[in-house]
């Protein structure tokens, strides 16, 4: 048997393969390339080549049947086959096809691959697979299997003079809306397998998850008043959009829209429509019920190129239109029309070829470019650009489980990138022969003297390479040598030779791990890698949540594995699984065993129970990181009015502890303290002790507050709790000394006679309504606020209202003063519109500074640290570790000074 790569071997385009026999062969697919010169396969070495006795076609995408015409030139009197939908997909995908191609030859004035007459001739002779799906031609039997995908799409098993070879084409064992996922047969036993490989490098995310991010975010562009495109390819993905969007505005989770279906969509939908039986059955049942279940009346509208126009300068919706990578069609012209408005979206759902606009516009959503090329025009783009994963391609786990299900002699690699190809080459268990195709090569297989199947070198099980090879798709738990800390990782493939695993971690790096590093594995992982991510993140930040109140005691006294701790405490929930594996190892190694296969048990007695119950332990993470702790306390106490600040301290031989500074520590009461000690302890994991420095600046302008005109610096007397004014005494003495006394701890005494004074309201009504207005009900009032701060493109954190002497008053809490300061105007019409004075809140957000400063920093500089901000002078400051062009930090000041309206300060 031999089997030569024409095409789509080390690439995802031109897709042919020419697969001989002894006495039979057979052409599988024929695809065009989608964006480059050279877009047929090497169809020149079929000179070279057997005549087939038949041409068979996988599925109907234009990289799979793309030069079928120019295939059946060569060979007219070659039956060409495929299913049903197949072959009725092929008469719209072939003639698109052509459209694309007499695009592209015009404007790279080169030579058409075949004409419109060849075309028509090919479509002719298109004959439809056997109902039963064996087709057998002379001694040569050809198996068709469902392949997922797309409607119509098959695996073909193709055996003859004793050897056989399975050809996956593009394979999704998950399915979707619309269609099963693929068939794996038991009964299939080839020698040969050519599987495709597109993600062979990467895990998919959860489908139900990102089909509801879809759906939320199409329905929020919308409700904001913008256009949410979604260019789609319109076989498949498209069909998949249109019933997502509609399955959530039915159930109403989303609000109602209009979907305007544009390009190649609405007759590939009408396909669909036709072959039912093909579809999944809740699918099948809305097309035997309503006629159709993706162009419903009033809901999705198909729309043509004179509709275009009216429809982007009517009411807002979502456009859901082929090309799916914007090379061409109504995508792009919808695209050009679009992203230069912000109010609009762009949601990529698909593959996007590396020279695809489609992919460009990914970078430009990464921030490395602002533009955009769609037909030899640049377009500016502001609106937002967002991707989802909907992949009708398998991922990396489930093609390697799918090979040990068929237990192949050779594995031939096709459809990918390299960097797929070879990660999945890796992952393939070396015994099943991983191999790299390229194009333009032939790859021949021996028949066995037997006569039966293909030689193949015998494979000599290394027990140690088995074991280490189960952890591939399990959550490991390791140190790095050199590291004090534990990470958690997701095996992806191991060394076959030197016993290296490769785990990703949860910022998405690689990890070279030794075996004997790992220190226990959770078992598989069959949940999405962004929730590994933010699991693994949780726990790694603070253990502590997910261990408290976790029943030691029921586990036994004897020897344990840690799946056996889970079952004897009915721990489900993955993030405390991960927190108790973490916690497991702060305890001592006797009370640790590992048997001659590797396996992990643990032996808990009482006393290391109660410890564990009490997280009396070494435990990774059972504290906070100190900035993360800070930033805990900072956001805890972000509305006090007497915090100052806090940072970490270590007195005497005592551990480290947060120490906590207010402007008046006499002015926090005992039980105020306690509760704020609790809710640290649970919220950080650290212990709190409260500086008692006074801020004896800060008398002056507090007793100034309280008496309601400028106060002269009082004399501070520490020792005996006492401050006295040098100010005159004035009428309501005893009201002001109470509520100095309950502000700071303090007495206060006038310098005349010693007695109390009294202050006033605080009268800072800043901005003022209308004498005799009316009030607004506080909720209309505070959603009247927040669509104003929308209307004026300005964020505005909270709106609250309280009563300043017996009346409303709403207050607004901007990110800074700074910036409140510049929306008088606004503030002021606020005012009068709901009948209430106004005033902005004068403490910043300082984490909200802080983060935005963070991400706006390059990585360049080499920051030390998290930025400080200092309220006294409006700024927020960050240590760097490189040298700065000065061009870039005026850039990057600017732009936080206007997001924050905090000035950029440099120490080094």
């Amino acid at each position: 048997m031999k089997v030569t790569v024409l095409g789509g071997g080390s690439e995802i385009g031109a897709s042919c393969l020419h697969i001989q026999f002894d006495e039979a062969s057979v052409i599988i697919d024929a695809g065009m390339r989608m964006h480059r010169e050279n877009v047929l396969p090497m169809l020149g070495m079929l000179e070279n080549l057997k005549q087939p006795d038949a041409i068979i076609v996988t599925h109907a995408h234009a990289d799979h049947i793309g030069a079928l015409p120019v295939v059946h030139g060569l060979y007219p009197e070659v039956p060409v086959y495929a299913t049903p939908p197949t072959a009725d997909l092929m008469q719209i995908m072939t003639q698109d096809s052509f459209k694309i191609l007499t695009e592209q030859s015009r404007l790279t004035e080169s030579l058409m691959p075949y004409t419109e007459e060849q075309m028509n001739a090919f479509l002719k002779e298109i004959r439809t697979f056997p109902a039963n799906g064996i087709l057998r031609l002379g001694d040569m039997k050809i198996t068709s299997y469902r392949a997922g995908h797309i409607i119509g799409a098959v695996m073909f098993l193709i055996e003859a003079g004793g050897e056989s070879i399975l050809v996956t084409g593009d394979i999704s064992f998950r399915g979707g809306r619309t269609i099963p996922g693929a068939k794996v047969a038991e009964n299939i036993q080839a020698d040969v397998v050519v599987m495709e490989s597109t993600y062979g490098n990467r895990l998919h995310t959860d489908r139900n998850t990102e089909e509801k991010r879809l759906a939320e975010n199409v329905a929020e562009t919308i409700e904001h008043g913008g256009f949410a495109l979604v260019p789609a390819f319109a076989l498949g993905r498209a069909q998949e959009v249109l019933l997502i969007l509609q399955d959530y505005m039915e159930k109403g989770l989303i609000p109602t829209f209009p979907i305007y279906v544009d390009g190649l969509v609405t007759p590939v939908s009408r396909i669909y429509r036709s072959y039912p039986h093909f579809l999944k059955g809740p699918v099948a049942h809305r097309i035997r019920t309503n006629g159709d279940a993706f162009l419903t009346e009033g809901r999705c509208i198909a729309v043509n190129a004179p509709d275009r126009k009216e429809i982007v300068n009517g009411k807002p919706g979502c456009i859901v239109a082929s090309s799916g990578m914007l090379t061409g069609g109504a995508s792009a012209w919808y695209a050009k029309h679009l992203v230069a408005d912000k109010k609009n979206a762009v949601f990529l759902t698909g593959y996007q070829d590396e020279e695809s606009p489609g992919k460009k516009l990914l970078a430009l959503a990464e921030g490395k470019a602002d533009t955009l090329d769609i037909d030899g025009t640049t377009h500016q783009v502001n609106a937002r650009v967002d991707k989802f994963g909907l992949s009708a391609h398998a991922d990396a786990n489930e093609m390697t489980r799918f090979i040990e299900t068929l237990e192949p002699t050779y594995t031939l690699l096709v459809h990918g990138d390299d960097d797929a190809r070879e990660s999945l080459a890796e992952q393939i268990h070396p015994r099943f022969n991983p191999i790299l195709v390229e194009n333009g090569e032939t790859y021949p297989f021996e028949k066995r003297k037997s006569g039966r199947g293909v030689v193949g070198k015998r494979y000599k099980v290394n027990r140690e390479q088995e074991r280490l090879r189960r952890h591939i798709g399990s959550v490991l738990l390791y140190k790095k040598e050199g590291d004090e800390t534990y990470k958690f990782g997701l095996c992806q493939k191991v060394h076959p030779k030197t016993a290296i695993l490769f785990c990703e971690t949860p910022k998405g790096k690689m990890d070279k791990v030794e075996a004997s590093r790992v220190a226990e594995s959770l078992g598989p992982w069959n949940q999405s890698i962004e929730t590994f991510k933010e699991t693994a993140d949780h726990v790694l930040k603070f253990s502590r949540p997910y261990l408290d109140g976790v029943n030691w005691d029921l586990v036994p006294d004897y020897t344990v594995s840690l799946q056996e701790i889970f079952r004897h405490m009915d721990i489900k929930d993955t993030t405390q699984q991960f927190a108790i594996a973490l916690a497991l190892q702060s305890i001592q190694d006797e009370h640790r065993h590992i048997d001659p296969e590797g396996q992990i048990g643990y032996r808990l007695d009482a006393d290391l129970r109660f410890k564990l119950s009490n997280l009396d332990l070494p435990i990774q993470a059972v504290k906070m990181n100190p900035n993360h702790a800070m930033d805990a306390v900072r956001s805890y106490l972000e509305e006090h009015p007497r915090f100052l600040k806090c940072g970490v301290q270590e007195a005497g031989s005592s551990e480290e502890h947060m120490l906590l500074s207010f402007d008046f520590p006499g002015g926090v009461t005992e039980t105020e303290r306690k509760k704020i000690t609790r809710d640290m302890k649970r919220e950080t994991g650290w212990d709190v002790t409260f500086s008692e420095s006074v801020r004896h600046e800060a008398f002056q302008p507090l007793l100034s507050e309280l008496l309601g005109t400028s106060a002269d610096m009082p004399s501070v007397h520490i020792n005996e709790s006492l401050v006295v004014a040098k100010d005159a005494k004035p009428d309501n003495s005893g009201a002001i000394s109470s509520e100095f006394k309950k502000i700071t701890g303090f007495d206060l005494q006038f310098a005349e006679d010693g007695t109390s004074a009294v202050a006033g309201e605080d009268g800072d009504a800043g901005y003022q309504t209308n004498p005799g207005a009316e009030p607004m009900e506080i909720n209309q009032a505070i959603a009247t606020a927040k669509q104003m701060a929308w209307e004026n493109n300005v964020t505005v954190y909270k709106a609250s209202i309280k009563q300043v002497n017996g009346s409303p008053m709403m207050e607004v809490h901007f990110i800074s003063p700074e910036v409140a300061k510049r929306y008088g105007d606004m503030l002021q019409e606020l005012s009068e519109r709901i009948g209430m004075n106004v005033q902005f809140a004068k403490q910043p957000k300082q984490n909200e500074i802080i983060r935005i400063a963070k991400e706006m920093i390059p990585t360049s500089w080499n920051v030390k640290g998290n930025p400080s901000v200092h309220m006294d002078r409006a700024a927020v400051s960050v240590k760097v570790g490189e040298a700065v062009v000065e061009k870039e930090w005026g850039d990057v000041r600017a732009a936080i000074e206007e997001r924050t309206g905090y000035l950029l300060e440099m120490k080094r």
